[in-house]
């Protein structure tokens, strides 16, 4: 789900040969557009506030940003909006509420450093997001195992899409996902100090000078990251297909369908029809996920089903095999 970042209004939809559905916001100077778009919820002229959802992305998002017609890099763009909510959190002395989620309080291994880093990402997170496009820095095979595993994992236990997914929470996590959230947070933040250590020379001030010789050289060798996932136990009893559901009105928000997306398919299933009450009931989460899909996609599901336990068999018996 992609939201307004500020009031403005919709100067532009379309359909790309490039980029497929396109959407562009103006906010004043600026103008900002999304490609590969599934679904626009706001319509051409249509005037739009801050944090409303404006459209749905598909599986890839494309991002252009214009201010007074010449093009800015995204990521730089993306950095000042960030750059500005720090300042208005400082200002209201809600600084800490960004490191983690105000409401479930997710914590890191890196509070303590967290204003150091915040202004290291201020300055370096353009360069570090450029590098990583480029191929400049390639993020260390370990660290990128660790985060398929950990992927995996909450696939597998049905961590993602507790809540509505939106832009500020993509895979919708609520509570239960709170330690994923965490070691997730530990792993990237992790790179970026590898990342600034390696291309950079720069360290935390708190930093030594024999474990920045030591950080330097696990840099180079790719290697020396603690494993996060020592600690967790993946169930195989658990294992699961990815399901995706969400609903949308039309422009005059009177009707409403829900769509559904099965194995990370990038059509999805034929939109469903659905009562007004049904949707705002989803939205609120008085429903469960798999009971929603059981009423409007009992098909997909029986199919579904019947996969779970076919691929339970299977790996049960590569298991007792090995």
């Amino acid at each position: 789900m992609l939201s307004a970042v500020a009031s403005g209004i919709v100067s532009g939809v379309g359909n790309d040969p490039v980029h497929g559905i396109c959407q562009t916001v103006r906010y004043g100077g600026y103008e900002v557009t999304y490609g590969h778009l599934s679904n626009v919820f706001a319509q051409f002229g249509q005037r739009v506030k801050a944090g409303q959802t404006v459209a749905l992305s598909g599986e890839l998002l494309h991002i252009e940003v214009k201010f007074k017609g010449e093009e800015l890099n995204p990521i730089e763009f993306l950095t000042m909006l960030y750059g500005n909510i720090k300042a208005l959190q400082e200002a209201d002395g809600n600084g800490a509420a960004s490191f983690y989620d105000a409401e479930t309080r997710v914590k890191n291994d890196y509070e303590k450093d967290q204003r150091e880093i915040e202004e290291l990402m201020l300055r370096f997170l353009p360069l570090y997001m450029e590098d990583l496009q480029r191929g400049a820095y390639t993020v260390p095979a370990h660290t990128e195992q660790s985060l398929r595993h950990i992927f995996t994992m909450g696939a597998a236990k049905e961590y993602f899409y507790e809540k509505m997914p939106s832009m500020y929470n993509p895979l919708g996590l609520g509570r239960k996902a709170m330690p994923l959230a965490c070691k997730v947070q530990n792993l990237l933040i992790a790179d970026f100090l590898n990342y600034l250590a390696l291309r950079h020379d720069v360290y935390l001030s708190a930093t030594g000078g024999e474990v920045k010789k030591k950080l330097h050289d696990e840099a180079v060798a790719g290697s020396g990251l603690i494993d996060l996932l020592a600690e967790l136990d993946i169930d195989i009893q658990s294992f699961d297909i990815p399901r995706i559901v969400s609903v949308y009105p039309d422009r005059a928000g009177v009707r409403w369908w829900t769509k559904a997306w099965f194995n990370n398919r990038e059509e999805g299933e034929a939109s469903v029809e659905i009562e007004r009450e049904q949707a705002i009931r989803f939205i609120h989460d008085n429903i469960e996920k798999d009971t929603w899909l059981e009423e409007f996609f009992p098909k997909q599901m029986e199919v579904y089903h019947n996969a779970i336990e076919q691929t339970k068999e299977q790996l049960l018996k590569q298991i007792n095999m090995i």
